[in-house]
């Protein structure tokens, strides 16, 4: 069963991805703090006793098989766990509880590749060829997640979110002629490429060191980079223009650009981007909050979602 489906007062006993796991002193003595996870959610837990044994073989990230009684805590739900140990690799396997992009990996190939052949620009068609048919890149962007937790964060997410972002530059230069729109589309699949380097995935998504250290833009410019380099006499304007894209999409100084967009396709990356990572964001809300009219505060962003009008918006108004 799902954590999504485990209700209050039910006793559960499952497979399970360790997501958290703390050891902390009460007045009493000490606790585990634990998070579990799957590919319907994510659910806190805490165990009071006889963990002593047990917890020298748990590893986060590992897969863990769970007994216990679902319960809350400050309104929230919480497995009040009995037992726990690390399961066998013949019991579970920890990709088995990774979410995955709702578009099928099938879909998510043909829109790379539809990407790609759109392209007229010799010079951008050449380096996303060569980026793209070279090595294990193209795998391992189709496989990706676009974020940890916020949005997108499932096996495909980071070809989902990217190749969305490219549908709204694609619009945005039907609206606005003059902008470059081969210069667009390759900007907005390249924008979190540096993503590939920045997370793992184990039983669940985490920051590589290089993702902490380093971060997914400036890897992702240095791979673009290098690529650049070994194409012979690629433009250093066209290069300078399509970096500039990469390395201004977060839009400010505070959320991580080195430096602020500066060119009106840069601009329309920023907020392409920016809309397709907040609906996605807002599409994983809403999938937790179910038929709950308001979601639970979400503290990222300061504020409850609403949801209520999807179901009432067509009953008659209140007199």
């Amino acid at each position: 069963m799902a954590i999504r489906e485990w209700e209050q007062g039910q006793r559960v006993e499952a497979f399970v991805a360790l997501r958290k796991l703390e050891r902390r002193e009460y007045p009493g003595g000490e606790r585990l703090s634990l998070e579990f996870g799957d590919q319907s959610g994510r659910i806190e837990a805490v165990m009071w006793e006889g963990f002593d044994t047990a917890i020298d073989e748990l590893e986060v990230g590992g897969v863990v098989k769970v007994r216990g009684i679902v319960g809350t805590y400050k309104d929230r739900p919480q497995v009040r766990v009995e037992r726990i140990r690390a399961a066998t690799a013949d019991e579970a396997l920890p990709a088995d509880f990774l979410p995955h992009s709702p578009v099928s990996p099938e879909d998510l190939e043909c829109g790379l590749a539809a990407s790609l052949a759109s392209l007229t620009d010799p010079d951008l068609r050449g380096l996303m060829e060569y980026l793209f048919t070279s090595g294990d890149l193209r795998a391992q962007y189709l496989a990706a997640p676009a974020g940890k937790l916020w949005h997108h964060n499932t096996v495909g997410g980071l070809a989902e979110h990217s190749l969305n972002v490219a549908r709204l530059c694609e619009f945005a230069c039907e609206m606005y002629p003059y902008l470059d729109r081969d210069l667009l589309v390759c900007g907005a699949v390249l924008h979190d490429l540096g993503k590939i380097d920045q997370y793992e995935a184990t039983a669940m998504f985490d920051y590589t060191d290089q993702g902490r250290l380093v971060g997914h833009i400036n890897t992702g410019d240095q791979r673009v980079a290098a690529a650049i380099g070994d194409i012979p006499d690629f433009p250093a304007e066209t290069a300078m223009v399509l970096r500039h894209l990469i390395v201004s999409h977060q839009g400010e100084f505070a959320k991580g650009s080195p430096v602020v967009p500066m060119t009106p396709e840069a601009f329309v990356l920023h907020f392409a981007d920016e809309l397709d990572s907040q609906m996605g964001a807002l599409r994983r809300i809403a999938d937790k909050t179910g038929d709950a009219p308001w979601s639970e505060f979400v503290n990222l962003i300061g504020r409850y979602i609403y949801f209520g009008h999807r179901q009432s918006r067509n009953e008659p108004a209140e007199t």
